[in-house]
Formats: C-alpha cells, sequence, structure tokens
C-alpha cells in the first residue's frame, strides 16, 4: 500500500472516530419517564376511656389487613375518575386503655358543664299523619337530655394529652369513651318510646354534645345541633361516646352501646361478648381512619398556582320575593375567599362574583324541567312526602355545557382535559372553577332524579342543595330557604341561610374533597364545611391535611419522574434531592402547607433540567448537518490533496 493511501485510509478513520464521537455525546438522547408511587406511615394513637380491659382483646383488635379489623394499606384513589393517586398510606396504630383516674376526671369535668333541656329531638320522632290522610311524617317529640359544649370537651382532651401518654406529634389520636354512668339512655326507654310511637317518653335523660351555628348570610340558628355523640377536626384528633345519643343522622348504626348490648343479649364476660366489643371498637377505629386520618377524594387533587373561582348567581324569583330578600344578602365573596385561600395558603385565590337575572331561554328550560314532588307512594309507603318543587338538573346542566361560552366568557371548566390525571400547565398557571347557582321562586330546588326517584341529600329538606359536577358546580335554594326562620317552631323571623356555606361545599368537592361521612354518618361530627350537619364556614385540620398533603404527593411524584430521566450525578440531580429532603422532612412532621415551597421548588429545577434535555435533543439535527458539512469538506479536501500529488508524481 503506498504512503498516500495509508495518509487517506487514517484521514477517513479519524473522521469517522470524529462523526461517532459527536453523535454519542451525553445529553443528546431522552430516557423515557417512568411512574412512581409514595408509601406513607402515619401513627394512629387510640385511648379507650372507661371500657373494662378485661372486655377488650387488644391482640385481636390489632388484626389488621383486607377484610379484617383494622386496615393495613388505605389506597388513595379518586373517586370520580377511579384512578388511584398514587399514594398508599399505613395505619401504624397503638392502643392502650386511659387510667380510671382520667375517666374520673373527664366525666367530672363533662358533669361541671353540662346543661339540661327540654327539647324536640328528631331521633326521637312519632309518626302522625298529615292534613292528606294519606301522608303521615315523623314529627320530633319533646324530650329531656344533657348537653356538653362539643369544643369545650374537644380542649379539655387536647390539654390532656400528657394523662394517657401524650398524643403522636406526626399523627392522628382517636378516643373511644364508654361513659354510661353519665344521665343516658337505656335500651328500655327506647323500646317503649318506639313501641308506643312516641307516646311513652324516655324515663332516662340521654347525654350529647353540642355546637351552635349561625347562617352568616341571613342570620338563620339550625336546629337540632346539640344532639352529636362524636366530635373533633380543631386538631388531629376525633372522639366518640359509645354511650352518647341516639343521633338522628345515624339512626340505627350507631345507637348507645349500652341500648346495643341490651337488645342483643350480650354478655361482655363470655369470650364472645369479648370478641363482640372488640369488633364493635374496631368499626369505629376503621371508620375515623377512612374518613379523616387517610380521606379519598371526589376528583384528583390537582395543585395550581392560582385558582379562580367564577361564582354566577342567577335570581329567578318573583319580583315581589327579590324585594323581600335582595339576592346581594344572600351570598358572601369575602368569607368564600377567606375560606378557600385558608384552604391552600401557598397558591393565589381570586373569587368573581356576577349576580344577574336568569337569560330567557335559560329561565324556559327552568320552567319546562319543573316538577312538584307530591308523590302518594313517597307519602304514604316511605312516609316522607316531599312538599316542594324540583327543576330536573339534567336539561340545565346540557343547556350551561352547551351555552357555556356565553353564561361564563372566559372562563374554562373546572377539570377539562386534565380530568383525574396531573396536569404540569396548572402548576404555574390556574385551574378555574365556575359555580351557576339558581335562586329559585317559593321552595323550588334542584333536583338528580334516577329513573323516577328524587334525589335526596339535605336531610331537613330532602332536596338536592349542591352538586359538583366535572365541569362546573351547581347549586339551588330559593325563597323558602331565603326565609326559613318563619317555618320552624319557634320562629325566627325573616331569617334564613343564604348561599355562601353551600357555594363553599360544592368548591371544596372541586378541589377534591370528600364527605367527612363517606364511611360512617358520624364523621360529620367535625369541623368540616364538607359535611351535612356542622355547615362551617372554614376548613378544619382534616380538610386541609388531605388535601394540602396530596399537592405535595403528587408534586414530589411528578419530580421523581423528572429526576429519573437525569444522570445521578449531575448537579442539577443533587439538588433537586436536597430540595425533595427538604419537604419529606416536613411532610413527616405533618407540616404539608410548609413542605410545598421545597418540592415545588424541587419539581421547578428538575422542570428545568428536562426542558434543557429536550432542547439539546431538539438540536442533534443541526449536529448532525454540521458534522456532515464539516466531514464533507475535510473529506474533500484530503481526496483532492491526494489527487493532487498523485499528478505530481507522474510528471
Amino acid at each position: 500500500m503506498s504512503s498516500h493511501c495509508r495518509q487517506l485510509r487514517l484521514t477517513l478513520m479519524t473522521l469517522t472516530l470524529l462523526s461517532l464521537t459527536l453523535l454519542s455525546a451525553p445529553g443528546i438522547s431522552v430516557a423515557t419517564s417512568t411512574s412512581v408511587g409514595r408509601s406513607v406511615d402515619v401513627p394512629i394513637k387510640v385511648v379507650l376511656v372507661g371500657f373494662d380491659q378485661s372486655a377488650v382483646d387488644l391482640s385481636y383488635l390489632a388484626w389488621s389487613g383486607d377484610s379484617r379489623n383494622l386496615p393495613s394499606s388505605v389506597v388513595n384513589v379518586d373517586l370520580i375518575s377511579g384512578n388511584t393517586t398514587g399514594v398508599v398510606y399505613h395505619p401504624k396504630y397503638d392502643v392502650s386503655f386511659a387510667s380510671s383516674s382520667f375517666t374520673n376526671s373527664l366525666v367530672a369535668y363533662l358533669e361541671s358543664i353540662g346543661r339540661e333541656f327540654n327539647a324536640t329531638n328528631p331521633w326521637f320522632g312519632q309518626y302522625q299523619y298529615l292534613e292528606n290522610s294519606d301522608y303521615y311524617t315523623s314529627v320530633p317529640m319533646p324530650v329531656e337530655y344533657v348537653v356538653y359544649d362539643a369544643n369545650s370537651v374537644e380542649e379539655w382532651l387536647w390539654n390532656q394529652a400528657q394523662e394517657v401518654g401524650g398524643y403522636p406529634d406526626n399523627g392522628w389520636t382517636i378516643i373511644l369513651a364508654d361513659l354510661h354512668d353519665l344521665p343516658s339512655i337505656s335500651w328500655e326507654d327506647v323500646a317503649a318510646f318506639k313501641a308506643s310511637n312516641g307516646e311513652v317518653l324516655p324515663k332516662n335523660k340521654p347525654h350529647y354534645y353540642g355546637i351552635s351555628h349561625t347562617d352568616t348570610d341571613l342570620g338563620y340558628n339550625l336546629r337540632f345541633r346539640d344532639y352529636m355523640n362524636a366530635w373533633g377536626g380543631h386538631h388531629r384528633m376525633w372522639f366518640v361516646d359509645v354511650s352518647a345519643g341516639p343521633v338522628f343522622n345515624s339512626e340505627w348504626v350507631d345507637l348507645p352501646l349500652q341500648v346495643v348490648i341490651e337488645d342483643n343479649q350480650i354478655n361482655l364476660r363470655s369470650d364472645f361478648g369479648k370478641t363482640w366489643l372488640t369488633e364493635y371498637l374496631a368499626d369505629y377505629i376503621w371508620e375515623a381512619t377512612y374518613n379523616f386520618v387517610a380521606p379519598n377524594f371526589v376528583y384528583f387533587p390537582q395543585y395550581a398556582a392560582n385558582y379562580e373561582i367564577d361564582v354566577f348567581v342567577f335570581d329567578d324569583r318573583t319580583r315581589a320575593e327579590k324585594q323581600e330578600v335582595p339576592i346581594e344578602n344572600t351570598v358572601n365573596k369575602d368569607a368564600m375567599l377567606a375560606a378557600w385561600q385558608e384552604l391552600v395558603p401557598y397558591s393565589s385565590v381570586t373569587v368573581n362574583l356576577k349576580i344577574q337575572d336568569v337569560p330567557a331561554p335559560l329561565h324556559d328550560v327552568i320552567q319546562s324541567s319543573y316538577k312538584y314532588t307530591d308523590s302518594w307512594i313517597l307519602g304514604a309507603i316511605f312516609g316522607q312526602p316531599e312538599q316542594y318543587g324540583v327543576v330536573d338538573l339534567r336539561p340545565v346542566y346540557k343547556y350551561v355545557m352547551d351555552d357555556f361560552d356565553s353564561l361564563a366568557p372566559n372562563v374554562k371548566p373546572a377539570h377539562g382535559e386534565s380530568y383525574g390525571l396531573f396536569d404540569r400547565e396548572m402548576v404555574s398557571g390556574k385551574m378555574t372553577i365556575p359555580v351557576f347557582a339558581f335562586a329559585f321562586s317559593e321552595q323550588t330546588y334542584f333536583s338528580y332524579t334516577y329513573k323516577w326517584f328524587i334525589g335526596d341529600t339535605d336531610w331537613e329538606t330532602g332536596a338536592l342543595l349542591g352538586i359538583a359536577l366535572p365541569e362546573a358546580a351547581f347549586v339551588s335554594l330559593n325563597q323558602w330557604t331565603f326565609t326559613r326562620g318563619n317555618y320552624v317552631d319557634p320562629p325566627q323571623p325573616d331569617r334564613g341561610l343564604g348561599f355562601t356555606q353551600t357555594i363553599i361545599h360544592e368548591v371544596g368537592h372541586e378541589f377534591g374533597l370528600m364527605h367527612p361521612h363517606q364511611y360512617g354518618d358520624i364523621g360529620d361530627f367535625t369541623v368540616s364545611p364538607m359535611g351535612y350537619f356542622t355547615d362551617d364556614y372554614k376548613f378544619g385540620v382534616i380538610d386541609k391535611d388531605a388535601l394540602q398533603r396530596a399537592h405535595v404527593d403528587q408534586l414530589y411524584m411528578e419530580t421523581e419522574n423528572l429526576l429519573n430521566q437525569m444522570p445521578a450525578n449531575s448537579n442539577a440531580a443533587g439538588q433537586v434531592q436536597s430540595k425533595l429532603a427538604e419537604a419529606e422532612s416536613l411532610y413527616a412532621q405533618m407540616n404539608y402547607s410548609a413542605a410545598i415551597q421545597p418540592v415545588l421548588a424541587a419539581y421547578d429545577l428538575a422542570l428545568q433540567m428536562e426542558q434543557s434535555t429536550a432542547s439539546a435533543a431538539a438540536q442533534t439535527p443541526i449536529i448532525y448537518l454540521v458534522t456532515g458539512i464539516v466531514v464533507g469538506v475535510i473529506l474533500g479536501l484530503a481526496i483532492a490533496m491526494v489527487l493532487k500529488r498523485r499528478k505530481k508524481s507522474k510528471r
């Protein structure tokens, strides 16, 4: 081989190696992201107060797992889409008995704050026929009872933590108490009352825990709020007095323990009795775990830098009704903003309120969907004649969706294309939540029918006050609601209920929050606007924990997805890991709102790295082109030089 041929071959080999080096440079290719999840331990301290230790099998109580006494894991789910959120919670139970001195102190405290009343109680209802003899209904009877202020009891229990070995700083406390030495109803009282259809009143006084609530819009004092057997929500603590009650919103399932023991003839000293009581207590712990400690979600709990709630109030009442109660008095923009801003303190929340008369075409749809619910079957068979008008929601819902841009200009549906999924655009952008609230005439509500049946949600009216649909929330109140105080006994003249609390509730669903009674009716006995009982305006620790924790979880998992695409030893990866560790530390302390900032910083760093990688990948064709040109030029010059030398040699 000639020296010129060897030189040409060496040049070609060099260019080939150079090309391969350029094309295999790090950072050009993009790895496929992999799905990650989170597994979270949650300590739960259970304190049993007033129970005979020999009557409860603690080992059996702690038996956990699928279909066992207590859940060993709770898979977090978005109930509407059916997707999991990627998080699995693992409750870690620590069960102990309170000392007799603690029980005695609690009883003494309750006796010191107890108040005796004689008032109507919906649980003690007497069935009576109405003016139409075909219809009968349950009329609450006056019963003597003792009530303890629920908030005061919650604070007393919280302040006595050291008396029961302390409460976990990074977990929950569930207190179950049997305080039947307090004034308590007996099985004989219940049997005599029911057998006589309310003619024989209880000889013993039941005891309860009570709160009070006044509607801030129109001043109505909610009735029957003295009749609870549980309470919590200002702290990560919930207590149940299983000897209290009976409670009307859980008529049979949560009867007082002493009543069901006598009714079922349970001998607590027998082996069966011990098993029975242990399972009974486990069911309350199970219920609290799912309702409060690790609740599921209605919609995917999407984090957004900005939340915009657009409230459209449509007044469909008569002129006289509008004059009696001005629509502006029925809704409080500031109260709504304060509630939602406290729920997501790390994000910007804006509320836009627009009040107007119902447009004529929409009014026509409402009128064509109206039906009076004076059903003989509902009244005569079920004993609950629904003496109010209903508007079938589905046609109205369709009309609003079809004419959405006109009714809600420049507003997007709540969940849109991100339905059930994490949406990156909302992290630095905006989530909009439209609300369509309707003020109807007389006593008219929306209803969501199933076949011919009318939907039941509100315990006092049986009507549908609101519903959170994927695109928007719908709410309905009416003149009767606005003047509710005129129709109750004792009367509350010119007082009523406004829109504010119901709108806060429905938007809470759009954020993703679930009812606290999802897995047991007495879950409503807690601080939260998401239940049907307390009508709170501010979100409790249960709501804040659930949503804020979910926001941290979602940002954390998405960051880990991005992190999996980075070189493990890069500076950016180290910075991301450092921020995640900071967030994890705050998360472990259940300081979720503070954990948002470091996890968001980690997410932003990881996203920047991904974008940088994507930018480099987008430049790959240019590198190919430049490399090709360089190779071609050098190769051309080399060949030209070889040919030139060969010509000279021939000469």
